[in-house]
């Protein structure tokens, strides 16, 4: 992949999900949707449309290489040994994308950042759902009892998962192998600033791409970053809004 298509793979996507989440999504909150509604119905959309087409590009690839979908989706399997390995290295990964989060604010402070109130109160590092009024973690939508939203936020988690996965690592990081041993740090930095349209979650975004293109570049499987994506991004979150419901 030539620089002109890198960047291209990288800037087309951001400037949709710019469009997206600072367009779309702050006229239909300022129509009256909840931000908790809005969020997941703009992000679902958009993911899908990522899914789709990487989906659709490596299905092309496969075909011209004589392999199957499955094989260059990188559904490569691991021995147990290398599931110990890759899974430490993801532990820590998360351990340091977790410390970074304490550099969230000092660098949003240092560039004048901030969170826009129609984002959902899990991209805001400022609030503490632990502490914060209901009002303030869902404006115009009471939590309680909203059991329905579960499947929505479910859905776009899980198309998140998908497009970061299939597009960025899957299909990207391979074509990379021009820049030879320097393909998944490339990866890993372009996909932090792919985030432009949260630009303030930098520091922890940065580790955590970092990591993960590099578990994904050494194992050429993309299970390992997957699985800690599946339990970090998907049942953790979905545990922390049920609770947030159910009290």
């Amino acid at each position: 992949m030539s620089w002109p298509r890198l960047l291209l793979a990288f800037l087309i996507p951001s400037a949709v999900a710019w469009a997206g989440f600072r367009i779309v999504l702050p006229a239909l909150v300022t129509r009256g949707w909840p931000v908790l509604v809005a969020w997941p119905a703009v992000a679902s959309l958009m993911l899908l449309g990522l899914v789709i087409f990487a989906v659709f590009r490596l299905g092309r690839e496969a075909r011209k290489l004589g392999i199957t979908l499955w094989a260059r989706m990188g559904m490569k399997k691991l021995a147990l040994t290398e599931w110990a390995l890759y899974i430490g290295l993801t532990l820590i990964g998360l351990g340091c994308s977790f410390a970074a989060m304490k550099l969230v604010l000092p660098f949003m402070n240092a560039l004048g950042l901030n969170v826009p109130a129609y984002m959902p109160f899990f991209l805001n590092p400022a609030i503490d759902p632990a502490v914060a009024d209901m009002a303030v973690i869902s404006p115009g939508l009471p939590l309680a009892g909203k059991y329905c939203l579960l499947p929505l936020i479910a859905i776009t988690l899980l198309l998140n998962i998908l497009a970061e996965e299939l597009y960025f690592r899957a299909w990207i990081l391979p074509r990379l192998s021009r820049f030879g041993a320097w393909s998944w740090m490339l990866n890993g930095v372009l996909f932090a600033f792919y985030h432009t349209f949260q630009i303030w979650l930098l520091p922890t975004l940065l580790m955590a791409s970092l990591f993960f293109a590099f578990i994904f570049y050494k194992s050429r499987s993309i299970w390992p970053s997957l699985s800690a994506h599946l339990v970090a991004n998907f049942l953790l979150s979905l545990v922390g809004i049920l609770t947030l419901i159910a009290g």
